[in-house]
């Protein structure tokens, strides 16, 4: 651990780097350092424990406040890391409750979480009823059950850190948030096939929980070429499913109703539409970003013969860094 620790993460992004990213010579997607003008990763991010602290503390429990806090915050530390966040311009991203890197979020963390999706969910129960008659998998009591079932998984995350854990627990984790995350994206379907497509994007955002505490228990567990498939299949549902979010869409989808199209009144309708569904379409294309970026960096450990479990208990030792920096090494090793 100590040799990767000195040899190979960083705490904090190189100068050169960060100047770049000012002055938009580089840039983040999800997780990764991307040069804008050849398109080459030249760095990966993770959350550490301390972005986890930070997110459930104040200032920050309520989302937006990230710019406004660097402000007026008086602990220099929690300043200092705000500032890297926001320059970094992964400050939202992280609010929002998506993962910058593999999840390490703690039991605290997880559990706010779960609760933000499960209050999208009680929002539009009354919208889906019509579908939900004859639909097994969208029955109140069933969407209900998963929740409490992903609420004991993020304890069970935690317990599986103490030392007197097993690799079978690990693996008892994975196979529980593998069965979740296929139900949340059964739920998805459901809805989607009936054309609801805006009423997606909570279980969406379920979906990307259970499928993280499931990578995270596959690396954690040294099952690291799983934990890499895994990564890959989440990319491509997350893909799939928010396929039908886009703002063009879902404006046209709620104006169908209206009697006379294309007049200005019409126009001025849709427009305010698409205003109100601007951030949905935002939150499902940072969902996708950081879920394949998350698997591109499995790729770069892999490559750098790095393990999943290190990079994990790097993330969550370290107490003062809001992220780490895993630079890519080039081909010739340098």
């Amino acid at each position: 651990m100590m040799n990767l620790l000195t040899n190979t993460l960083l705490r904090k992004v190189p100068d050169h780097l960060m100047s770049g990213v000012m002055s938009g010579e580089y840039r983040v997607y999800g997780s990764i350092l991307r040069s804008v003008t050849s398109g080459q990763i030249v760095g990966h991010l993770q959350e550490t424990s301390r972005l986890s602290s930070l997110l459930t503390s104040s200032p920050l429990d309520v989302p937006g406040l990230a710019f406004e806090a660097v402000n007026i915050v008086q602990n220099e530390q929690i300043k200092s890391a705000l500032s890297l966040m926001q320059s970094l311009q992964i400050a939202n991203i992280a609010l929002s409750g998506i993962s910058i890197g593999v999840s390490i979020a703690g039991t605290a963390l997880l559990m706010r979480r779960i609760s933000q999706v499960e209050q999208k969910i009680d929002a539009i129960l009354p919208s889906i009823s019509e579908i939900a008659k004859g639909v097994e998998a969208l029955k109140t009591s069933m969407i209900l059950d998963d929740f409490t079932r992903l609420r004991t998984l993020a304890s069970q995350v935690e317990e599986a850190w103490l030392p007197s854990a097993s690799q079978s627990e690990w693996t008892a984790i994975a196979r529980d948030s593998h069965f979740l995350a296929d139900s949340f994206e059964r739920r998805a379907r459901e809805i989607g096939s009936a054309g609801d497509h805006q009423e997606i994007e909570p279980f969406l955002d379920a979906y990307a929980l259970a499928s993280g505490l499931r990578i995270t228990a596959r690396l954690a567990a040294g099952q690291d070429d799983i934990a890499r498939q895994a990564a890959t299949t989440h990319t491509h549902t997350l893909v799939a499913l928010g396929g039908s979010l886009r703002l063009d869409r879902m404006t046209l989808a709620s104006m169908k109703r209206a009697e006379t199209a294309a007049t200005p009144e019409w126009q001025e309708k849709a427009n305010e539409l698409a205003d109100k569904l601007r951030s949905t379409v935002r939150a499902a294309r940072a969902r996708e970003l950081a879920a394949a970026s998350c698997a591109e960096t499995l790729y770069e450990l892999d490559r750098q013969e790095i393990s999943g479990r290190e990079w994990l208990e790097a993330s969550r030792d370290e107490s003062t860094s809001p992220i780490l920096f895993l630079p890519v090494r080039n081909q010739n090793g340098s």
